[in-house]
């Protein structure tokens, strides 16, 4: 049975930066990396703002090395490092780095970093949509649930979208096809909130660049589908 969603859109918001996505933990383990000294008794609010002040007594694209290297030193050369520390100086690599995969933590990066080099760094401009969205019938029904498949929330967002839109652009063919693998490379974070039995609110957040075509909508029909799953072997 084909599914079919009533969408309307409650809100579209900028973030310069994703709540939570930074500990007090990591903040105390960015302050260790820069050897700052003895921590002992800082507040939450101040892990923070020392990691800040102690980036500014570094150059830019030093600062930009050392978040990236604590950030994402496991998935990153030490030569890679160096290069995008000094393209994050002009790019935002939340929407144009290659491997998408590392989009939303490219995000996070550049936000602490802006937060301390606003005159340096891009200004972080993550977007945050909240969708109501409501099951017209029981095929559309089965597809909300507390943990909905990113295949199908891409589906969904992309139904109010003009098909000029940088996700129909590049994924016309997951879009309309059986598999969608780079789905949850579109969808950063996801929060449900169930409102009825067939009425769900959604929080999105990802980058302008796959959410800025939302913008312009108040209210679409969506015939999303999730990916089929795969057959299993006995």
């Amino acid at each position: 049975m084909t599914t079919l969603f009533h969408v309307q859109i409650l809100s579209f918001s900028n973030l310069l930066e994703i709540e939570g996505a930074r500990t007090p933990a990591h903040f105390a383990a960015l302050l260790d990396a820069m050897e700052y000294g003895d921590r002992s008794g800082m507040s939450d609010d101040e892990l923070r703002e020392m990691s800040i002040m102690s980036l500014q007594d570094l150059k830019p694209a030093e600062a930009a090395s050392l978040v990236l290297k604590h950030d994402m030193g496991e998935v990153l050369r030490d030569g890679q490092i160096r290069n995008l520390a000094n393209e994050m100086l002009d790019e935002k690599l939340w929407e144009d780095y290659a491997d998408s995969s590392l989009h939303e933590r490219m995000f996070t990066a550049g936000s602490l970093l802006y937060a301390a080099f606003p005159q340096s760094f891009p200004v972080p401009d993550a977007v945050r949509v909240e969708l109501e969205v409501t099951a017209a019938n029981a095929a559309a029904k089965r597809l909300l649930t507390a943990a909905p498949n990113e295949s199908f929330l891409v589906r969904l967002i992309a139904d109010g979208m003009d098909d000029q839109a940088v996700l129909h652009r590049l994924y016309s063919n997951q879009l309309k096809g059986k598999s969608f693998p780079n789905a949850d490379e579109v969808i950063w974070i996801v929060r449900t909130d169930a409102v009825a039995e067939d009425v769900m609110r959604l929080e999105l957040i990802s980058s302008g660049y796959w959410l800025d075509a939302l913008g312009r909508t108040r209210s679409y029909d969506s015939a999303a589908y999730a990916d089929e799953a795969l057959p299993t072997h006995q």
